[in-house]
């Protein structure tokens, strides 16, 4: 691959610039406010769509005794598809450490955590009385009646939840950092604005406050960054345990049924590889809509488009390889009844829906074989937009399609479809597109934090940028100490490098008296052993939350349905445990998420929205540029002068500090 993934002259300041000039000053106004009235619209249908359907019931989708959820149960797996490949692919980015990922990972984590929210409407609106949602919680309710656990139904709704606690943690634990980043650049323009009496002065200080709110007293310690590098990871791990589990558990549902073309051991790698594709598709489509629409060209750059354009083609072989081997396998080795769903596929009533998703799906992906369209904005996002058609296309064609004609000859009913199922899916997209709007209006469409370590990596500007403002380090005291009570001393530096020196030199005074620590813009390994924050872990909060979870889960599964509700259908043994399995490795994922979220505020004490760190001059640019160490007070034996001493005798080239500064109380 050539081509570079960020710009040479890329500075930390220059990216956060960039990316916070988007939610900051709103460019490109009027073209949001015409996407902006387009998905409202469709919001509109969706909402009237719901009306109709709350007055006059479900039966309004067409659906009958064979095709039972009609065209929303496709529509349904089809957003669940999106979010799990949009999922996957973030999280095994963020997990194989690839440096590109800033470019893409904020927009998969909100894809998906939209496509998961436009989701879980359809299990709702299914009920008929979407308003008793929750009898399909596991709750002690009145009549001390338990919820099936042995259904799918009851699967989807543990799923449907731990998917989205899963989708919100990844999504904003990758954003907190940039909330801060966000929040500095808007309180330095509310003082701008106040100072200048602007008329929207108070509007920025509100959005100031926002923001403010959001980031939750984010300071950039490193000890916080410690906490968070592993919280991040360590979500994105379960988020691939419950994609890989979600699907799976899907393709294990159809297969319980009796249906023909639903038994094939390759449904499970079908069904998780076009769930990606389209997640990859989806994703690719919008990267390259905000790349046009902001100018984005210096951070997702040629070289991030042919990285996606290579992801499509690998996936669209791998699709191609489980359309051709079911197929052959069906034809060569399956019964009467799978070979004659196949034929009903190509021939059929709905033969048009099954080679849309066949071609759709195999053959535009085979374009990105060429170099040049690899790097071609439009040729990428009408290759995803195929593949999301595709995908919608492949969901009905093996659910409708299959459905329509069983064992039965009672349940052979024709299914056509209606409008109002086609007005549902529109409204869903109509949902999802008004949230990702807003999404793009007020908070940052490009990670900032990953855009800046990319740069630390393999940009020279920004490296020689720190070592310039290093070159005019003063390293002396402030001449007129303040004489208030002192909160600590804080001194500032132009690189991570410099920081970590200076904690070495003052690591030695004993905690009782003060207590260090180290604030920049990115993660600081280098100052972990001079903190003494080597071997901290967030992993067995992580591992016992989700051991808890997932063991209590199913323990609650086998007391209710082998001892306290006893509910025998189907043949079904007493104690079907198997079916337990799959609702409890869900809830595992997300008892484990919640154990990692509270752990990592709990650990770094947030959220805690003023801190005397917050008084440092120059503070604000923590989230910039600039990395702070700060010596709070302990006792009566602080000396402050002691360590303002140890500070400036350091060397220029090896840890002197930019500044050094008495912070009151």
């Amino acid at each position: 691959m050539s081509g570079a993934l960020i710009r040479p002259d890329a500075t930390l300041p220059g990216i956060g610039g960039a990316v916070a000039e988007i939610p900051l000053t709103h460019p490109g106004n009027r073209r949001w406010w015409i996407a902006f009235a387009g998905a409202a619209a469709l919001l509109g249908l969706f909402a009237l769509t719901l009306g109709y359907l709350l007055y006059a019931g479900p039966g309004i989708w067409a659906n009958n005794n064979a095709v039972v959820w009609a065209l929303d149960i496709a529509s349904y797996d089809w957003w669940i598809g999106v979010a799990s490949g949009s999922l996957l692919v973030s999280a095994i980015l963020l997990l194989l450490g690839a440096e590109w990922r800033g470019a893409v990972n904020r927009i998969a984590e909100t894809l998906a955590l939209l496509a998961t929210a436009a989701a879980g409407l359809y299990p709702i609106i299914h009920l008929g009385r979407p308003w008793f949602f929750f009898w399909n919680l596991p709750y002690p309710n009145t009549y001390n009646l338990w919820p099936q656990f042995r259904s799918p139904l009851l699967w989807d709704a543990i799923d449907i939840v731990s998917f989205l606690v899963i989708c919100v943690s990844l999504w904003f634990i990758g954003l907190l950092p940039d909330l801060a980043t966000l929040r500095d650049r808007a309180h330095v323009e509310a003082l701008r604005q106040f100072d200048v009496k602007a008329p929207t002065r108070k509007l920025a200080r509100l959005r100031a406050q926002v923001y403010g709110i959001l980031a939750s007293g984010w300071r950039g310690s490193a000890a916080h960054w410690q906490i968070w590098v592993q919280a991040y990871r360590t979500v994105a791990l379960l988020g691939v345990l419950l994609v890989v589990s979600v699907q799976t558990g899907a393709s294990v549902m159809l297969a319980g049924s009796l249906m023909p073309g639903w038994h094939s051991t390759l449904l499970p790698v079908s069904f998780l590889v076009n769930a990606v594709y389209s997640g990859v598709g989806v994703t690719a489509v919008i990267v390259m809509l905000i790349r046009l629409v902001y100018g984005l060209d210096a951070l997702v750059t040629d070289r991030h488009l042919d990285v996606l354009g290579r992801l499509l083609l690998c996936l669209g072989c791998a699709s191609a390889y489980c359309y051709a081997a079911e197929y052959f396998d069906t034809f060569l080795n399956g019964d009467a009844e799978g070979r004659g769903v196949l034929v009903r596929r190509m021939t059929g009533d709905h033969a048009l829906v099954s080679w849309t998703a066949i071609l759709c799906l195999g053959l535009p992906a085979q374009i990105l074989w060429s170099a040049r369209a690899r790097t071609a904005p439009l040729a990428i996002a009408t290759v995803g937009l195929l593949v999301a058609i595709g995908a919608y296309a492949d969901h009905v064609m093996v659910l409708v399609v299959t459905l329509t004609q069983d064992f039965l000859p009672s349940s052979r009913l024709p299914y056509t479809t209606d409008i109002w199922g086609i007005a549902t899916f529109a409204g869903s997209i109509g949902l999802f597109l008004t949230l990702l709007l807003l999404f793009l209006r007020y908070l940052p469409a490009v990670s900032i934090v990953e855009s800046r370590r990319l740069a630390l990596t393999v940009s020279p500007a920004a490296q020689e940028a720190a070592r310039m403002a290093a070159s005019r380090a003063t390293g002396r005291p402030e001449e007129n100490p303040v004489t208030a009570p002192l909160w600590g001393v804080s001194a500032t530096f132009a690189s991570q490098g410099d920081l970590a020196a200076a904690l070495q030199a003052v690591s030695g005074i004993s905690p009782d008296q003060v207590h260090l620590d180290g604030h920049g813009p990115v993660p600081m390994p280098r100052t972990l052993r001079p903190l003494g924050l080597e071997g901290r872990s967030i992993l067995p909060y992580a591992l016992a939350g989700a051991l808890l979870g997932g063991f209590g889960f199913f323990a609650m599964c086998v007391y209710a349905t082998a001892y306290d509700y006893v509910f025998l259908i189907g043949g079904r043994p007493r104690l079907s445990w198997p079916s337990f399995v799959v609702p409890s490795v869900s809830f595992a994922m997300m008892a484990g998420c919640v154990a990692i979220h509270l752990a990592l505020l709990v650990l770094n004490r947030l959220p805690r929205l003023n801190h005397p760190a917050f008084n440092i001059p120059g503070f604000l640019r923590a989230s910039e540029d600039r990395f702070f160490l700060s010596a709070e007070a302990r006792g009566d034996r602080f000396d402050a002068a002691r360590i303002e001493r140890r500070l400036a005798s350091l060397p220029a080239e090896a840890g002197r500090p930019l500044e050094i500064r008495r912070i009151p109380r």
